[in-house]
């Protein structure tokens, strides 16, 4: 990337100002991102001046949306699925303006998450390979479907921590607001959106981030998680079952506009310094050096609780969803559907007249023989985990380890 333009008026941002990928949180960079080499289109917003000619425009960078092709392969990590959490933007307007910081993090925070519903169901398969055996994971269906759009940006709230809270307030490590006692509050009302802004573009340190969480509120995840394991169970599934709820483009980070924040974030550049071990020195260097301020949040709502204590949802309940889709999920469980299932495709596969045969069995049309055939293969099931000692083929069904 180029060096940032001099400023001139009227304003427009450089060009050449970064607008990069994801990134994990809290320094561990374990999937760095490349920087993108064209720029999508820009926010239309604007300033107000005090110039005679009007108002200024101002056309704040969009970040990429860093999302997952679902169509391809998966990564777990310590038992969740991992997705893009984290998009990274940078202009050097952000880095002296809090004007113009405050425009661009309103903006950003009008741009809803993606909470997903992920559903993984796997097996273990023991294999022979010469004198060896050896096991492996077998996907037997991963289905990833998108909770955006229920979500309604008139129900968005952005909101400033607590000063009780432990967060990155300008700071290395977390912390509470200055004149904190445990959980009294000791001075000041906290601080708003317009003093943070006023705060990080005051800081005289070169190397600095801005961050805004998107959080979904009110969202019952166990009662969906317990439903959804409960209907696939339905299927005489008998594997490893994962229900969870990531959520993709959940922050977005703003970075000083610098080549040492360039450089951090490009794939290229971060493998040099593994293969010379470098990174020994450098990580450590720039966790000391950068200041972060993780203290502004986007509060989506699922659902909020009036003062009556009642429960009232934006779009659609937890049940309501699962009442929706539930017929959609088992036949796709079935049918060992690997992919982002959109409604469309969900719509169609409910449309089908019956569910599909179960994993294994056999369907041909005639009822006797079919039932013969499914016979033969229960007495083949049984036998080979007698054999193996196991004992799940007993139990009939289909995704069991073997």
């Amino acid at each position: 990337m180029g060096k940032p333009q001099p400023l001139v008026a009227p304003y427009r941002d450089d060009p050449d100002a970064v607008s990069l990928h994801t990134t994990p949180d809290d320094y561990h960079y374990d999937d760095a991102p490349e920087i993108a080499d064209t720029l999508p289109p820009s926010y239309n917003d604007s300033q107000s001046s005090s110039s005679a000619a009007g108002p200024v425009p101002i056309h704040h960078i969009t970040p990429t949306t860093g999302r997952s092709d679902h169509s391809a392969h998966y990564k777990l990590k310590m038992g969740k699925v991992q997705v893009p959490e984290t998009q990274t933007v940078s202009n050097p307007r952000y880095d002296t303006d809090p004007v113009v910081l405050e425009e661009a993090v309103r903006t950003l925070a009008e741009e809803a998450p993606y909470p997903l519903v992920y559903i993984l169901g796997t097996h273990k398969e023991t294999v022979r390979n010469g004198d060896k055996k050896e096991t492996k994971d077998v996907t037997d269906f991963r289905i990833v479907m998108d909770l955006r759009h229920y979500l309604k940006r008139s129900a968005m709230t952005l909101e400033t921590v607590e000063n009780g809270e432990k967060t990155y307030r300008g700071s290395i490590l977390k912390c509470q607001a200055p004149g904190q006692q445990q959980a009294i509050e000791v001075g000041n009302t906290k601080p708003g959106l317009k003093e943070w802004c006023h705060l990080y573009c005051a800081s005289p340190r070169m190397l600095r981030r801005f961050r805004l969480r998107r959080v979904v509120t009110g969202f019952n995840e166990e009662y969906l998680k317990s439903r959804i394991e409960g209907l696939i169970r339905s299927t005489n599934y008998r594997g490893h079952i994962i229900v969870s709820f990531p959520v993709e483009n959940k922050n977005v980070d703003i970075y000083t506009t610098n080549r040492i924040n360039q450089w951090r974030l490009t794939t290229w550049v971060r493998w040099i310094f593994y293969l010379t071990f470098l990174w020994i020195f450098s990580w450590p260097a720039l966790f000391f050096a950068t200041k972060n301020w993780e203290v502004v949040r986007a509060e989506w709502q699922w659902s909020n609780t009036d003062s009556q204590g009642i429960k009232q949802y934006t779009t659609i309940s937890e049940e309501q969803w699962f009442e929706k889709w539930h017929v959609g999920i088992r036949r796709l469980v079935l049918d060992r559907f690997q992919n982002e299932a959109s409604d469309e495709v969900l719509c169609g596969v409910m449309a089908r007249p019956e569910d599909p045969p179960m994993p294994g069995s056999i369907r041909t049309g005639n009822e006797g023989l079919d039932n013969a055939a499914n016979l033969l293969t229960q007495g083949f099931q049984v036998a080979r985990a007698i054999s193996s000692g196991s004992g799940r083929g007993l139990q009939g069904g289909w995704g069991y380890d073997n």
